[in-house]
C-alpha cells in the first residue's frame, strides 16, 4: 500500500499534462501511486496518456466536473495521505518529500499545504502565491473563509479527513468546490502551512475573461450559503459569513468599477452597503459607481497619463 496517492483530473489537458505527470515521476520521494481521470477529454489527450499507461491507475469518465473526479480517485486510493494535482500545476521534486516528513512530524494536521509560484505562457508572474501575507498554522476555519490560500496542488490530506467529512460536493460547474472542502476539513483539523514554494501555478489568460470573473463571483456567494449549511461552527457566527459576503462584494464591486462595469459595480456595492452598512468605503465606492460612465473614463484616463508622466521623468 502506498504511503500517498496523487490525484489528477484532467479536462482537454492534453497540452499540459505529460510535462504535469514528468513532475510527479520525478519527485525524490518515491513511495507513492499516481491516479489520473480522464474527464471525456475530446483533445487527444487519452493519446498523450498512452505512454504512461503502465505506471498511472487511468479512469475515464463522462464531463462531470473537477469534484466528480476527485471523488473517482478518492475511491481508486489507497495511500494514507492524498495529494491533488491540478493537470496543468507543475510540482518541485521534494515537494512530496518534505510534505510527508511534515505529515509523520505533526500527525494533528489535516492538511499540510505550501507556497507556490504563478505562472504562464511567458514565464513566471509572482514567486510566491502569500502575497507578502501571513498565512498562519493551525485552526484556521475563520481565516479561510475570508481567504482560500489552499491552493489544490498544493495540498496533502489525510485520508481520514475525508472518512469523516466526506467526499468533495459534486453540484456541476460550480467554481469552488475545493474551498468547500478545506473549510469542512477545517472545522475538525488544524491545517500546516510549510512556508516553501514547492509548486507552480499555471495561469491561463481566458481565466481573467469578464464573464467568467463574474461567475467566479456568483459561485461564491453560492458557495458561502452552502457553508453556512454545511459547518455547523459558521451557522452558529453568522456574522462572519456576513462579514464574508461583504467582503466579496466590496472587492468584486470595486474590479467592476476600475473596469468602468458600472451597472454590475453599483448592484454588488448596494449588496455591500446592505451587508455593512456602517462601511465608509462601501458608501464612497457606492456614490463613485453612481457617477456617469463618461466621467468615470475620464478621471481614470487623467490618472493613468499622470501616473505614465511621473514614471517618464523618475
Amino acid at each position: 500500500m502506498p504511503k500517498v496517492s496523487v490525484i489528477i483530473p484532467v479536462y482537454n489537458g492534453g497540452k499540459y499534462i505529460a510535462a504535469t505527470l514528468e513532475t510527479v515521476f520525478a519527485q525524490t520521494f518515491r513511495d507513492f501511486e499516481v491516479i489520473v481521470i480522464n474527464d471525456g477529454s475530446s483533445d487527444g489527450t487519452e493519446q498523450v496518456l498512452s505512454p504512461y499507461r503502465g505506471r498511472i491507475v487511468y479512469l475515464l469518465n463522462d464531463h462531470g466536473g473537477p469534484a466528480l473526479s476527485r471523488n473517482r480517485g478518492l475511491d481508486a486510493a489507497s495511500g494514507t495521505h492524498i495529494a491533488f494535482l491540478d493537470a496543468d500545476d507543475l510540482w518541485h521534486p521534494e515537494k512530496l518529500e518534505k510534505q510527508v516528513a511534515c505529515a509523520e512530524a505533526h500527525p494533528e494536521y489535516g492538511i499540510i499545504t505550501t507556497d507556490a509560484a504563478v505562472f504562464d505562457g511567458t514565464g513566471i508572474l509572482a514567486t510566491s502565491s502569500k502575497a507578502g501575507k501571513h498565512i498562519p498554522s493551525g485552526f484556521v476555519l475563520e481565516h479561510l473563509l475570508f481567504d482560500n490560500w489552499i491552493g489544490t496542488s498544493c495540498a496533502m490530506v489525510r485520508r481520514e479527513c475525508f472518512e469523516k467529512v466526506g467526499k468533495f460536493d459534486e453540484e456541476r460547474f460550480v467554481w469552488g468546490e475545493d474551498w468547500i472542502m478545506w473549510m469542512r476539513i477545517a472545522a475538525h483539523y488544524p491545517v500546516y502551512f510549510l512556508d516553501e514554494v514547492l509548486v507552480q501555478y499555471r495561469v491561463h489568460p481566458q481565466g481573467y475573461s469578464r464573464a467568467n470573473l463574474e461567475k467566479h463571483f456568483q459561485d461564491l456567494l453560492y458557495d458561502l450559503d452552502k457553508l453556512e449549511r454545511f459547518i455547523p461552527k459558521l451557522s452558529a457566527r453568522p456574522e462572519l459569513v456576513r462579514e464574508a459576503r461583504f467582503r466579496l462584494c466590496l472587492r468584486s464591486g470595486w474590479d467592476d468599477l476600475q473596469s468602468l462595469e458600472v451597472d454590475r459595480a453599483r448592484d454588488k456595492l448596494r449588496r455591500a452597503v446592505r451587508y455593512k452598512p456602517q462601511s465608509v468605503k462601501a458608501w464612497a465606492l457606492l456614490g463613485s459607481a453612481c457617477v456617469p460612465p463618461a466621467i468615470l473614463r475620464a478621471v481614470k484616463y487623467t490618472l493613468k497619463s499622470a501616473r505614465r508622466m511621473f514614471r517618464n521623468h523618475s
